[in-house]
């Protein structure tokens, strides 16, 4: 059943998400947005560098340099 062929009474007992759009939110920073898309870039380049190692395709020295390298930008 879904929300709209309910009755008043039953969607009043329904629990209610309120969302707040991180702009909203007082303790909102961009900075914190920004940090944390790349934090997710640099595991994705990570999980790809591991799954060319894994492949043969990458020594394990070359995918851990290049994960250092990755790691020292992300950094800057």
């Amino acid at each position: 059943m879904d929300v709209m062929s309910r009755t008043p009474e039953q969607r009043e007992k329904l629990p209610r998400f309120e969302f707040s759009h991180p702009v909203c939110n007082p303790n909102f920073l961009p900075e914190l947005m920004v940090d944390q898309a790349n934090l997710q870039e640099f595991g994705q380049k990570v999980s790809v560098i591991r799954e060319l190692e894994m492949k043969g395709e990458l020594s394990r020295f070359e995918s851990s340099q290049e994960i250092k390298r990755l790691w020292v930008a992300l950094n800057r």
